[in-house]
């Protein structure tokens, strides 16, 4: 929870600081503005919250610092702890991790350092203009200030593009043209009109041989560590149990601890895939367990809300069902949320596998890249192009933008093994920039803090330790995971085939959802947009994938991700921001 804004620049003041806080009075009620020559920042937060600050920090020599957020092994100021951190240099050690973004004013040097945590879980949005910085923790609080200093909110067509292959905004880039996000675990020190960004964290593969059972016990002791760390305040916690290793295993390491939990599972009805294992994990930990009707009529008419809360345009099917989980969440009295993300991204999930076999066992196709194998994996609309895109939005695009962002990661001189350049890959994009802050948002709409401690800093590096086939050992993902599980979970829990979470989209769309579909991307909306071609998009609609297509599911998702991008652009580009 909590957020954080400012501005650098002749104009700073605290009208303008007050401006960006006002749209996310979701995260707290208390807000505070602290200005300097040149400079004024501030932080809304909601007051009594156990290791998070409510003021700006302002030392003996007038340097200031907010931060959004925790940070982990502080309990009191976490704004204080990364000013220490910065004005010392030690800001790249283990111990700087969490779900922070952070700004800190030194005083002396007139510098402006914005920092975000390591992994992503709290955004950072930057705007220069007119020779002034500007930064926030939601996209939608700079366009609150847009028409008051003149800043013109116009379509990124490349970030659109990116969305409509990855189904979500990889990079620094927004959808809207000149707004731009610091990178997970990336610093920017401003001063006197000109940025330097830098990374301050940053995983590597060094190898190591351990035999299996060591393995399997130091992966125990950090995962158990990870969750204490996160155990912020005494008292019940909720979480988001799937029926999958990943989150059962939270679970585990929860009621090991001692934390009273709550297991709230989706309940797809006669479409759940995993809800019964869900129920055998909940048993078998002495859970109590809450069934959350993934209900597509309630996601359609709260869909603008679910949009605006997601802060920048997300096409996972997901989304939805996840804003009614966190919804139920804090109904029943929670202030917090775990689950289990991140297992697949961190020790070679299923996502990775039709990869790595392709790579290990020749079946896929050689003269494929690699950079292209990944991005077909996502299933969206890569090699629908010339089908989909008006003349506006194909103009405007380039070849080799997508693959570009690809190639930063799986040929990254950070990893070696072919596993470990997918598994930083994953980590970087699927994990920094799509999981955490889709699930951050949805658990901040409804004001509760989001744990996902498979995602530590610790865990993480010393993940990228282990050798390949102590993550994927033949057809078995996770495979380190496993054994550190198998005698503590379930057997069938823990060695069955991974499923995942399937939600219906194709039968929503096609039933529940239909009337936004037939609103949202209409032929005339989908005309007066001019992003797309209103045939492709109505042979969708109509139940019609391209001919290629063998999963029926995949149908389904297309015309989510549509139906998403269409809300978001009449949310933040037509209205600027404002709420629904």
């Amino acid at each position: 929870m909590g957020g954080i804004a400012g501005c650098v620049g002749p104009e700073a003041s605290v009208e303008q600081v007050r401006a960006l806080l006002a749209p996310i009075v979701h995260r707290g009620a208390d807000a505070v503005v602290w200005t300097g020559p040149g400079v004024a920042m501030g932080l809304r937060s909601r007051a009594g919250r156990t290791g998070t600050d409510t003021a700006v920090r302002v030392d003996a020599r007038g340097s200031a610092t907010v931060c959004a957020g925790r940070v982990i092994g502080v309990s009191t100021s976490p704004a204080a702890a990364l000013a220490e951190r910065l004005e010392h240099d030690t800001l790249d050690t283990t111990e700087t991790d969490g779900a922070f973004a952070a700004a800190h004013w030194n005083a002396e040097t007139e510098t402006l350092t914005l920092l975000r945590d390591p992994f992503g879980v709290r955004a950072l949005y930057l705007l220069e203009h007119r020779g002034a910085l500007y930064f926030a923790s939601e996209l939608k609080q700079l366009l609150a200030l847009a028409d008051s200093i003149g800043f013109t909110v116009e379509v990124d067509p490349v970030a659109v593009h990116k969305f409509l292959t990855f189904s979500f905004v990889p990079g620094e880039a927004t959808p809207i043209a000149g707004i731009r996000r610091l990178l997970p675990g990336h610093r920017l020190d401003w001063r006197r009109g000109v940025g330097t960004t830098t990374r301050w964290f940053a995983l590597e593969e060094h190898l190591e041989d351990v035999p299996q059972g060591a393995a399997a016990k130091r992966l125990s002791t950090l995962a158990l560590q990870a969750v204490r760390d996160r155990v912020y305040a005494p008292g019940p916690t909720a979480l988001a149990l799937s029926g999958g290793v990943d989150s059962s295993a939270v679970g585990l390491w929860l009621r090991e601890l001692g934390v009273p939990t709550t297991a709230f599972t989706l309940d797809f009805g006669q479409a759940s895939v995993e809800r019964e294992e869900a129920r055998e994990t909940a048993e078998f930990l002495k859970l109590e367990q809450v069934l959350v009707p993934a209900d597509p009529v309630e996601i359609r008419e709260q869909l603008e809300q679910i949009v605006w809360h997601l802060d920048m345009p997300y096409g996972d099917a997901v989304t939805g069902p996840q804003w009614l989980l966190a919804r139920a969440a804090k109904a029943a009295g929670f202030e917090s949320l775990w689950n289990g993300e991140g297992g697949d991204q961190l020790f070679g999930g299923w996502t990775s596998k039709p990869m790595v076999a392709a790579a290990i066992f020749g079946t896929g196709d050689e003269e494929v890249s690699l950079d292209e194998q990944y991005l077909r994996s996502y299933h969206r609309f890569y090699g629908l192009e010339e089908a989909l895109y008006a003349p506006a939005l194909a103009d405007r695009v380039t070849p080799g933008i997508r693959r570009a962002v690809i190639a930063k990661f799986m040929g990254s001189s950070r990893a070696q093994t072919f596993l470990n350049r997918v598994r930083l890959t994953d980590l970087s994009l699927k994990g920094s920039q799509n999981i955490l802050p889709r699930a951050g948002r949805m658990g901040a709409a409804h004001g509760l803090d989001v744990n996902m401690p498979l995602f530590d800093r610790r865990l993480a590096t010393w993940s990228f330790t282990l050798p390949t086939e102590l993550k994927l050992k033949g057809a078995c993902e996770k495979y380190v995971m496993k054994l550190a599980l198998q005698n503590a979970l379930p057997e069938a829990i823990v060695w069955r085939r991974k499923f995942g979470m399937s939600v219906p989209m194709t039968g929503w769309v096609q039933g529940d959802l239909r009337p936004a579909v037939e609103t949202y991307l209409s032929d005339d909306r989908v005309r007066s947009r001019g992003l797309f071609r209103p045939e492709f998009v109505r042979s969708l609609r109509e139940g019609r994938d391209v001919a290629s297509e063998t999963r029926r599911r995949r149908l389904g998702e297309r015309l989510w991700a549509l139906l998403v991008l269409e809300v978001w652009l009449r949310r933040f580009v037509d209205a600027r921001g404002r709420a629904p």
